[in-house]
């Protein structure tokens, strides 16, 4: 059962860390909202490749002490790499694109627009899982796809 009540044993945990991860990627919209809004200021008056390069060793900087003071991430990061490092090379290289691209998104045309048009992203990421890891696309997920695209182009349309 997807939701709803399932006397399996452990089913009421199964559907607590569904709640939990409901719960995560709200608070991830929310945070990306409060990003794309700051960005739109720091883009102003900076190239979107220098605002990447300075959150980029922000960030490292922030993750250095916790790499230090947490022993189990220490002994973690180096079988996980060595077991990933493809993944995590693609995966680098992909965010360093695709936030350039939504940075001189947000620098041309406002956070606001340039997020209208970045909220289209479940859409290919349900594509691309189709085509890497096989995962069904279902009627829902054309529909709600569809409707993505039809609310963008109504904001967009009727807002200038």
């Amino acid at each position: 059962m997807e939701c709803g009540f399932d006397s399996r044993p452990g089913h009421h945990l199964n559907l607590r860390m569904k709640t939990v991860g409901f719960v995560y990627s709200i608070l991830a919209a929310v945070m990306w909202g409060l990003v794309y809004s700051v960005s739109q200021k720091l883009v102003e008056k900076s190239s979107p490749l220098a605002v990447i390069f300075i959150e980029s060793v922000l960030v490292m900087l922030f993750f250095i002490p916790i790499f230090f003071f947490d022993s189990g991430l220490g002994k973690s990061i180096i079988p996980t790499f060595k077991a990933n490092w493809l993944l995590f090379g693609i995966s680098v290289v992909l965010m360093i694109i695709a936030n350039f691209l939504i940075l001189s998104g947000i620098k041309i045309l406002g956070a606001s627009t340039a997020s209208i048009f970045e909220i289209a992203y479940p859409f290919f990421v349900v594509i691309f899982s189709y085509f890497l890891y096989r995962t069904e696309i279902t009627l829902s997920f054309v529909a709600g796809a569809a409707l993505i695209f039809l609310g963008s182009y109504v904001i967009i349309k009727f807002s200038h």
